[in-house]
This record gives structure tokens, C-alpha cells and sequence, in this order.
């Protein structure tokens, strides 16, 4: 295992966050009570690069994707740290945030930022997204009213 990975599980140690390493890839994976339901977070930490991606319980339907995929451009348009993606072809959405490695680790105050900002986005859109899957909701007056 890599200097990065190390630390990035001792930072993990030190916060007292329950997770699930893969011993053989630089894989970390933990789950989140969100507001609305499981947040699966997986994270990936390379020697240059740590990404966190923070999907919801359920896949989009087929037959919904094109209206998600309105909805993860307007969601998307003005975000500051990290965005949405949505696979269409198998309907997994998730939201990833991601830092680049130098010389010097990330103090915890950073890597908590990435951490958690994913979890807090998907709560704050899931509402939205299920609006216009099993309510019919407007795209855009759905993700209006998420970002209110």
C-alpha cells in the first residue's frame, strides 16, 4: 500500500469512521444515514489523486434517465466542490468529489470537506430527483425548490 493510503486510513482512524478497506486495491468503502435514505461511499485514493463518490440507495429508471440527466446539468450549473454523474445505461447516480495529491497530505479539515459534501448533496437533490421520478415534478421547478 501506498504513503497515501496509509494515511488517508489513519485519518479515518483518528475521526472514528466505520469503514470497509480492500486490502488489495486503494478502495475504501463506508455507508451514511442520510436523510432520505443509505448514502454508499466509496473513496479512491491513487498517489495523486483522492476521489470520494457518494451515490443513493437506488438506481435511476430506464425509462427517467433523460429527465435525471436534465436534472444533474441543472443541479450541476454553479456547483463550487464536486458534481453529479449519472451512467445511463445502468442508471447509477452518484456524486464525486475529488483532490489532488502533492508533497504535503491534506489536513483532516480538508478531507472532511470532501468527505462529507457528497452526502450532503445527495440529500439535499434526492428529494428532487424522486419528485420527478414517482411524482411527475417539473425538472426545473423540482431543482428550484431544492436549492432553495
Amino acid at each position: 500500500m501506498s504513503a497515501q493510503v496509509d494515511q488517508f486510513s489513519a485519518y479515518l482512524d483518528r475521526g472514528e469512521i466505520k469503514y470497509e478497506q480492500d486490502s488489495e486495491t486503494s478502495f475504501f468503502r463506508m455507508m451514511f444515514d442520510g436523510k432520505h435514505g443509505d448514502i454508499r461511499v466509496l473513496i479512491v485514493v491513487e498517489d495523486s489523486l483522492i476521489q470520494v463518490f457518494s451515490h443513493p440507495a437506488n438506481k435511476i429508471p430506464e425509462n427517467n434517465r433523460r429527465h435525471i440527466a436534465e436534472a444533474v446539468c441543472r443541479a450541476n450549473y454553479g456547483l463550487k466542490v464536486g458534481s453529479f454523474e449519472l451512467d445511463m445505461e445502468d442508471g447509477e447516480l452518484r456524486y464525486q468529489t475529488s483532490i489532488p495529491l502533492g508533497d504535503d497530505f491534506p489536513d483532516d479539515d480538508v478531507l472532511d470537506h470532501i468527505l462529507y459534501v457528497g452526502g450532503a448533496m445527495v440529500d439535499r437533490y434526492v428529494p428532487a430527483f424522486l419528485s420527478i421520478i414517482y411524482g411527475n415534478e417539473d425538472v426545473k421547478l423540482a431543482i428550484e425548490a431544492a436549492e432553495m
